[in-house]
């Protein structure tokens, strides 16, 4: 699986930054953007205070549970470094995991002592703050610096140290509102996804149409972060001294160079952002942004759906308590110990903003989101931005939909998440489009890199297709209602990939291919995704907005998707262990199988082995070339288009090639025994 992703990267466009001049002025040339960027030009005037120095509290007490010092023990360190990543670029250092898992024993005692100094002293080695940032193209002009992601390698050891640093700072941290799912345990982009259709459909019970949704994008979100409002907003929320310091030390005090074409550029120190690629970089970004959905909910009416939360349900109030230049808080000390009706007016992942409502409501949240980008430092960009469900000028509910002056682009689709949605929520027609051609184009680079005829065996061929191309079809499939007609669509996407692999043509019969890989339908696929999806629902923890507004909606899709016959037929044993939940499917799948068998009658199908595994065609000792034959064969491929018999009586169909050689090895043992007769007689 490795060596097949190293070759299709090695044949993908790569598209890097070049500089007339070379690449040492390619480097310094990005370095000089990024400087820009980082340089904190747009921050306001009235800023938080920078966080007070450490000097006169240091070092601090580990054993004073008082202190609020995290402390590791080796065991902690030695279970993170299992789960650091493999095959990934080092850092300045030069180190990678490979180096450190075959000597994890004994350099887990090593590292867990150099951590705890780190938090006694709120300080870390000075390799662990420099960052060599790659740019990685997103799209565009090429030549354009702008156009680029910056992603920061940083050491390894750094990047250990914030695994085992994180549920530390998650305990202390302000809590997340209820409208952020991104980058948080037991949450996904399905669950937003679900939660914006759902709402969607809420709104249109309510009011008879559907609302007007706003999706927003942040202009270079990590980037332009004001690191004081997340020390400030972690102090608010009593987090120790220590700890804070001790992150600031991590993001404030670093230097951050160029590589571009094994050239290094000179370094820099930004004022403003968290490194993408660092660990802890997301929940603090979280921490930054959280206090945009209480703001946005002054916004909201009195039928806007609500859910009972701890999040709060609105701005702090005059007279609150706040840290100083955080006016929007988090309020110093607070903690809601009881819920509260909350509404949900938007939905946030990570950086990615979904705002809905009546057109005035989305004009009004539209605008409390520019204070709050003021106000924080940070800019939405505009022309990536797009409303659905605008009204038209004509339209008596028209209002201007715009982010400093400029116009938002009204669209009748936006892929939200990964997922496209339409006016009246989850398009699934679209989807399955979308979906179809990406995995048509998946399956063409891996067709050209041997999953063919004449490349890889067959049974590699359908192992590659179920791990790299069969998932770009199968994303989004666990929040779709699914009609036949969509059905029908994935299996033809599915037939034409397996054709590409055994060359058949465009009308050639799959199911016995499906049936000799061991491959399932997309029919059974997608019920066997919905079916994952709703047991995993089903443990989410009841602060989830997902769980939460199963009691708010009641007819939402979530409960249309569990009417699927394959949910109701589940056991509650199966869903008790992946094992069981692995093992039931097989079983349920064979009895799915057995039925088919009993009601078609495809002759082809029907002679296969009624048992649902991996043919032995595929690996018992055979040339290449036989192994095809038979395949093709088994397929009903061979023979091809009917010719004349040689024995002038039909066509070389099958059924008469098997009847007529049945006739000729009776015929041939007639003869021979006439002729032995006729020997002994003589």
């Amino acid at each position: 699986m490795s060596k097949v992703k190293a070759i299709r990267n090695r044949r993908r466009q790569q598209v890097g930054f070049t500089h007339p001049d070379g690449p040492v002025a390619g480097a310094n040339a990005m370095r000089d953007h990024l400087a820009t960027v980082y340089s904190g030009a747009g921050l306001p005037a009235r800023r938080p205070p920078p966080l007070g120095s450490a000097a006169g509290s240091v070092p601090f007490d580990l054993s004073s549970p008082a202190s609020g010092t995290p402390f590791f023990s080796a065991a902690d360190v030695s279970a993170s470094m299992r789960r650091l990543p493999l095959r990934k670029a080092p850092g300045p250092d030069h180190l990678r995991t490979e180096m450190l898992l075959p000597i994890k024993s004994l350099l887990a005692p090593i590292l867990s002592l150099l951590f705890n100094i780190c938090c006694q002293w709120s300080y870390t080695p000075v390799l662990w703050r420099q960052a060599q940032v790659v740019p990685i193209h997103k799209k565009g002009d090429p030549t354009s610096p702008g156009n680029y992601r910056p992603i920061s390698l940083t050491s390894i050891v750094r990047k250990l140290f914030e695994m085992c640093l994180f549920p530390f700072v998650e305990l202390v941290s302000p809590p997340l509102d209820v409208a952020q799912g991104g980058f948080r345990h037991q949450r996904s982009a399905l669950d937003q996804a679900l939660c914006l259709h759902d709402l969607m459909h809420a709104y249109r019970d309510r009011h008879n149409h559907y609302p007007v949704v706003a999706f927003l994008d942040i202009k270079a979100a990590y980037d332009t972060v004001d690191r004081r409002i997340i020390w400030q907003s972690m102090l608010a929320s009593s987090a120790p001294f220590c700890l804070v310091s001790l992150l600031a030390n991590l993001f404030d005090d670093v230097s951050v160079s160029v590589l571009l074409q094994n050239n290094v550029s000179t370094p820099f120190v930004p004022s403003t952002g968290v490194l993408q690629g660092s660990v802890l970089s997301p929940h603090l970004y979280s921490i930054y942004i959280n206090t945009l959905p209480a703001l946005l909910r002054s916004a909201a009416s009195s039928s806007t759906t609500s859910v009972l939360t701890l999040s709060p349900t609105g701005p702090p109030g005059p007279g609150s308590l706040v840290p100083p230049g955080l006016p929007f808080g988090p309020l110093v000390g607070s903690s809601a110990s009881s819920p509260s009706p909350s509404p949900i007016n938007c939905l946030l992942y990570a950086d990615d903003v979904a705002l809905f409502g009546s057109a005035r409501e989305v004009r009004h949240m539209l605008d409390l989101a520019q204070i709050h980008s003021l106000t924080l430092g940070y800019k939405w960009s505009p022309s990536k931005c797009a409303v659905l469900n605008s009204p038209i000028p004509s339209s008596r509910r028209f209002v201007r939909m715009s982010l400093y002056d400029e116009d938002l682009p009204s669209v009748d689709e936006f892929v939200y998440l990964g997922i496209p949605f339409s006016s009246k929520g989850i398009s699934v027609s679209a989807m399955v489009k979308h979906r179809a051609s990406s995995t048509l184009f998946a399956m063409s680079q891996l067709n050209a890199m041997g999953l063919n005829r004449n490349g890889f065996s067959l049974l590699l061929s359908a192992r590659l297709y179920a791990s790299f191309v069969r998932p770009n079809l199968e994303y989004g499939l666990a929040i779709a209602h699914l009609l036949k007609k969509d059905y029908t669509e994935l299996n033809r996407v599915q037939d034409r990939c397996l054709r590409m692999i055994v060359g058949g043509h465009r009308t050639s019969f799959t199911v016995v291919l499906r049936h000799i890989c061991n491959l399932p339908s997309m029919d059974f696929r997608a019920d066997t995704l919905v079916l994952k999806y709703c047991l995993r629902v089903s443990g989410l923890p009841d602060d989830c907005l997902l769980s939460l507004l199963s009691s708010s909606v009641p007819l939402s899709l979530l409960s249309r998707l569990r009417q699927r016959r394959i949910v109701h037929d589940c056991p509650p044993v199966a869903s008790s262990s992946t094992s069981r939940l692995s093992s039931w499917l097989r079983r349920y799948r064979q009895e799915r199988f057995d039925a088919f068998l009993q009601s078609t009658s495809r002759v082809l199908i029907r002679a296969c082995r009624p048992v649902l595994r991996v043919d032995p065609v595929l690996f018992v000792p055979a040339s290449r070339a036989d192994r095809s034959r038979l395949v093709r064969w088994r397929m009903g491929c061979l023979p091809g288009k009917p010719r004349p018999c040689s024995c002038g009586l039909d066509q070389t169909s099958r059924s008469h090639l098997v009847v007529f050689f049945s006739f000729m090895a009776c015929s041939v043992m007639v003869i021979r025994l006439i002729y032995g007769l006729l020997y002994i007689i003589r």
